[in-house]
């Protein structure tokens, strides 16, 4: 009877540490996708209200462009998946990209 309580809880510890791996690899997908497109979201909200110049939306436009071609020739490397080397690489890249837009969006220059 121990044995099979232990049995039973041992199957239950290794399918939810199984589960809480396979979440954690779906979020940061979607984490991706949807930082970026919050990002995408600023750009556009700061040209709509002239906070952005046109060269200053140009040059973050391109700086997403390149963040999304790393991200797919990272998961082409790896049959579609990240290295946690990979998810921090594109994570630092993804903050310096959003600190960039904060600057240009709050400097003294307008349309």
């Amino acid at each position: 009877m121990k044995k099979l309580t232990a049995l039973s809880l041992s199957a239950l510890l290794i399918s939810g540490t199984f589960l809480c791996f396979t979440q954690q690899a779906q979020a940061w997908r979607h984490g991706v996708v949807n930082r970026q497109g919050r990002q995408q979201r600023r750009i556009g909200n700061g040209i709509q209200n002239g906070s952005l110049t046109g060269r200053e939306a140009s040059h973050l436009e391109k700086q997403q462009v390149r963040l999304n071609r790393q991200e797919t020739n990272m998961r082409a490397q790896d049959d579609g998946h990240l290295t946690q080397q990979d998810r921090s690489q594109l994570e630092h890249e993804q903050n310096r990209d959003s600190r960039n837009i904060y600057y240009d969006k709050h400097n003294a220059r307008n349309q």
